[in-house]
Order: C-alpha cells, then sequence, then structure tokens
C-alpha cells in the first residue's frame, strides 16, 4: 500500500513540474483543427507557410534626351523594368530549448519582398499535455524580436499568436507538435548573424541566412 502512494506521488510532483516547463512557453500558437490551405497554418505533425506580402522597389527611370533637330522626344517615357523580389527559404534547424521532453526548434527563415518570416516548431514528446498560451495582440508583439549584426532591435510585424489567437490559453497534446512563426520588416546581410528572442525562450544566438 505505501508503494502505491508513493507511486502515485511521484506521478503527481511530475505532472505538476511539466505544467510549471509550459508555463514558461508563454506565447505558442496554434490551431490543431486548421486545414493546411489556411493562413495561418498549424496542424498537429505539419509544419505551416506564409509569404509575407511583396513590396517591390521602384527603379528610377533615365532623363530622355532630346532629338538632333532640337525638338523633345515626344515619345512617353518607357516604363522602368522592376526587379522582382526573389523569395528563399533557409533550414536553419537550431534547438531554442528543450527540457522535460519538451522543445522548441527555429525551423527555418523565409525571405520575400524585403521581409524575414521565421518558423519554429514546439514539440511535446511527454505524456501529459503542454499548457501554454498567447499574449493579447498589442503584447505579442513585442514578446519577440531579432538583433542584428549592427545592434539594431527589430519586433515583428506579424506573428501566429497576433493573427489567430491573441490572449487566448490552451495546450500541446502528448507526442505532437505545431509550428507558429514571426515576420520582421527586414532581411538581415546574408552571410550576417542575428539573434533571435523568442519570449521567454533562451535567446538563439548566431543565426545566419546561407
Amino acid at each position: 500500500m505505501q508503494k502505491r502512494y508513493v507511486g502515485l506521488l511521484a506521478v503527481m510532483v511530475a505532472t505538476a513540474c511539466l505544467a510549471v516547463v509550459g508555463a514558461l512557453g508563454g506565447g505558442y500558437l496554434a490551431d490543431l483543427t486548421t486545414s493546411r490551405s489556411a493562413d495561418p497554418v498549424v496542424a498537429a505533425t505539419a509544419s505551416a507557410t506564409h509569404a509575407a506580402r511583396v513590396t517591390p522597389v521602384a527603379t528610377e527611370s533615365p532623363d530622355r534626351t532630346s532629338t538632333g533637330s532640337g525638338n523633345a522626344d515626344p515619345s512617353p517615357p518607357e516604363s522602368p523594368a522592376r526587379e522582382q523580389p526573389t523569395r528563399r527559404t533557409y533550414q536553419i534547424d537550431r534547438l531554442m530549448y528543450e527540457q522535460a521532453s519538451m522543445s522548441v526548434t527555429l525551423v527555418s527563415a523565409e525571405v520575400n519582398g524585403g521581409k524575414l518570416r521565421l518558423n519554429l516548431r514546439y514539440r511535446n514528446g511527454s505524456l501529459v499535455p503542454w499548457p501554454v498560451s498567447c499574449p493579447t495582440a498589442a503584447v505579442d508583439l513585442i514578446s519577440s524580436w531579432i538583433t542584428l549584426a549592427d545592434g539594431r532591435i527589430v519586433y515583428p510585424e506579424n506573428t501566429w499568436c497576433a493573427t489567430t489567437r491573441p490572449g487566448e490559453s490552451f495546450s500541446i497534446a502528448p507526442n505532437t507538435q505545431a509550428t507558429t512563426w514571426g515576420v520582421y520588416p527586414v532581411v538581415p546581410e546574408t552571410g550576417s548573424s542575428f539573434e533571435l528572442t523568442w519570449y521567454d525562450f533562451p535567446t538563439l544566438d548566431d543565426i545566419r541566412l546561407r
């Protein structure tokens, strides 16, 4: 009988510890019922993809010169060709946090139209749910940031939490994973390092797009 009580107490202590660990996740994002075609998407075993809005950069048109007769060229100026931004995806796969079979990983970075989208994966490898929550939209947009090589700090202009479940609490089921993201209005130079601060998790440094 005494052994049964000791075993039950051990289970209760382990569950309480996992709940405390989950609370550190402070800003998680998940909708396990959304289909992959929707945006944002988070599925129990699938990652989300999302293209940042493209902001093409206009180029200046050269001045038209006059003809040999001294008359201005009557033809309208030609529209300058605009260089289409190139969308690129960089695989990073850097572990940001791991404890009690729960982990957070920076999976990839997507560059599109002068913006940087970072995709992160939360994995719950334990036998109990991982309780997590989203801050309000206003708080969420200042709860993570990237620090560039020159020291500039850039906050996200959009995140999964701010878009989909601001101010909500929920949990990640046992032995499942879900993906979240943040979009930042800047692209670090290729090869230069930057840091990611993601809610209350340890800062991930020396991230490079290459």
